[in-house]
C-alpha cells in the first residue's frame, strides 16, 4: 500500500514538473515565444563586448512598454583574488516594471542575451495573457530584492569615525 502511494506521488510529481516545462524562444523580430505563443516583444540596446550600455526593452503587441532590464555591474571588494585584488568584477540585471515603484534585481553573464531574458520572464511566470501579472511581478521582486546595488552602495560608504573623549 505504501509503495504503490509513493508511486503514484512520484508519477504527479514527475508529470506536474513536466508540464511546467517550458520551450522559451526568441524569433526573428523579437518575438518572445512560450510554448509556441507569442506572449510579448524585445529588443534589445548596446549588450555588445565592452559596451556601456545594456537595456532589453520588453513590450507587448500594442508596443506598450512591460518590463525594462537593464544591465549594471560594480566592482565587489568582498571577492577579491589573485585576479582581482581589487575586487571581482559583478554584473547583475535590474528588472523594472511598468507602474511598480520597486525593481528586482539578479545575477547576470556578462553578454546577456534576448534568449536568457526571455527565460527569465517565463521561468518567474512574469507575463500573463500577455500582460504582467501582478502576483508574480510582487513575488518576484520580494523574492529578489536588490542586494547588488544594497551591496556596491555599503562598500562605498566611508567608514564611520568614533571619536572618543
Amino acid at each position: 500500500m505504501k509503495k504503490t502511494f509513493a508511486i503514484a506521488l512520484l508519477l504527479a510529481v514527475g508529470a506536474t514538473a513536466f508540464a511546467q516545462r517550458q520551450k522559451v524562444s526568441v524569433g526573428k523580430d523579437g518575438e518572445m515565444i512560450v510554448n509556441g505563443d507569442t506572449i510579448a516583444y524585445i529588443e534589445k540596446e548596446g549588450c555588445k563586448l565592452l559596451s556601456s550600455e545594456c537595456v532589453f526593452t520588453i513590450v507587448d503587441e500594442n508596443d506598450d512598454l512591460l518590463i525594462t532590464v537593464r544591465q549594471e555591474s560594480f566592482t565587489d571588494k568582498e571577492r577579491r583574488s589573485r585576479e582581482f585584488p581589487e575586487g571581482a568584477p559583478t554584473a547583475y540585471l535590474v528588472f523594472s516594471f511598468r507602474g511598480w515603484d520597486e525593481v528586482a534585481e539578479v545575477d547576470s553573464p556578462f553578454s546577456p542575451k534576448e534568449e536568457s531574458v526571455a527565460k527569465l520572464v517565463a521561468r518567474n511566470r512574469l507575463i500573463k495573457n500577455r500582460q504582467l501579472d501582478p502576483e508574480a511581478v510582487r513575488q518576484f521582486i520580494t523574492a529578489n530584492g536588490t542586494r547588488f546595488s544594497d551591496r556596491e552602495r555599503q562598500q562605498n560608504q566611508p567608514p564611520a569615525i568614533i571619536i572618543q573623549r
